[in-house]
């Protein structure tokens, strides 16, 4: 009865309850929808960069962060080939290739420099990245030509070598000692992957024999075709690695990909400063009805007060209109989001301009998020019931004699 009766009070003032329930509606089409913008950039952002450069997670020694830089080829992977097939044949991998970090000093005539190495299985990783970007500036990449490398464009600058010219590739050994190699420049490249400046690609194979580290490599790049179930696809990796008792970690793109954490928490903090102003204008739109509501009915309220209406009973019905304005725009809010979202999908998407350093658009789908649904849906409703409260106890305390008389 008490909410049939606020229904029908609210809709007296068609107009004012329109402008309300409007400002309700667009204020959570605005917090959804940025919460449903963000969470379909940085699925984008991710993507992008998982099938461009990290993969959806690899595979690694677990001294490798710490001994990378100072021992390289300490924290490799023995029985590699073996284990890439096995990863590779996993429900839910698309593929998987193995690469090799190992450095040395690279000569082209009199002019010699130092370099980071990475060696690669070009054949599986264009398997696996399947977005791999084409960051040659000048030459090809590096294809089934034995001997051929690859150089950052600073790199290649510093030794002033040019498409075609020999050079000569000294590494220490997995045991120690010195070995050597001679190689031939296919391809110059740049890109925000790598340091240019000491950047050299090769074969892994050829690596692998340079170095004597017959079937080792630094890291497992696994690829696959279901962003969303990356996470069970590392448990289930991490599980049966370590159920053979095997120096492995499983490290996920989050972790990847350098600025990805820090650029989320931006994003969310710029959700919730929306949210929140969007909220306090909400709130001061249902305060003002339910005041004016007040102001006219004053003469009602006394009536009702004068056939035996309890104040709680006063109070409940102004605090359940508050509740059914902010109810009805939550709900038709988020039925409009719904209803965009799923547009943009058909359309593909907002194709943004590439980041700096890639030639790949950046394509954003809005995808619902539960939390930012659930906080504006959620949050109008608290608002208006807040919102209704110091008009509610206003009418509550009026007296009947003196609302009737002054009505």
């Amino acid at each position: 009865m008490l909410l049939v009766l606020a229904y029908k009070n609210l809709w007296r003032n068609l107009r004012r309850t329109m402008l309300t329930e409007i400002s309700i509606i667009f204020g959570v089409v605005v917090i959804i929808s940025t919460g449903n913008f963000i969470n379909g950039m940085q699925r984008g952002w991710a993507q992008l960069e998982i099938n461009s450069n990290t993969g959806a997670f690899q595979i690694e020694h677990r001294d490798y962060k710490d001994l990378n830089k100072s021992e390289p080829l300490k924290v490799t992977l023995g029985n590699s080939a073996e284990l890439v097939e096995r990863v590779s044949k996993m429900p839910g991998v698309r593929a998987a290739f193995g690469k090799l970090n190992f450095s040395g000093m690279v000569s082209s005539g009199l002019k010699s420099t130092f370099f980071d190495g990475i060696a690669i299985d070009v054949d599986r990783l264009r398997h696996t990245l399947n977005r791999q970007e084409d960051l040659i500036v000048a030459g090809k990449s590096l294809d089934a030509t034995p001997g051929g490398v690859v150089l950052g464009a600073d790199l290649a600058a510093t030794l002033d070598i040019k498409i075609g010219d020999p050079v000569t590739i000294v590494v220490r050994t997995f045991h120690g000692g010195l070995n050597l190699t001679y190689g031939t420049l296919v391809g110059i490249k740049n890109g925000r992957h790598f340091p240019s400046s000491t950047y050299l690609e090769m074969h892994l194979d050829e690596a692998q024999k340079l170095l004597r580290v017959t079937d080792r490599v630094s890291q497992i790049v696994v690829g696959t075709d279901d962003f969303d179930s990356i996470p069970a696809l590392m448990a289930r990796t991490d599980v049966q690695l370590r159920s053979e008792e095997t120096p492995f970690v499983v490290r996920g793109y989050p972790e990847l990909i350098p600025i990805f954490s820090r650029a989320i928490a931006s994003f969310k903090v710029i959700t919730r400063v929306v949210g929140f102003v969007l909220l306090i204008l909400v709130g001061g739109g249902i305060g003002n009805v339910m005041a004016m509501a007040v102001m006219e009915r004053k003469r009602e309220i006394g009536t009702m007060r004068a056939l035996g209406m309890e104040k709680n009973q006063v109070r409940r019905l102004f605090l359940t209109e508050g509740f059914i304005v902010g109810g009805i725009g939550a709900v038709a809010g988020l039925l409009i989001v719904m209803a965009l979202t799923h547009v943009f999908a058909i359309m593909g998407g907002v194709h943004l301009p590439p980041p700096p350093g890639t030639s790949q658009n950046l394509v954003i789908i809005p995808q619902m998020d539960l939390m930012m649904s659930v906080f504006g849906v959620i949050m109008p409703i608290i608002v208006g019931v807040l919102a209704a409260w110091w008009p509610a106890s206003t009418s509550a305390n009026l007296s009947p004699v003196a609302a009737l008389s002054e009505a």
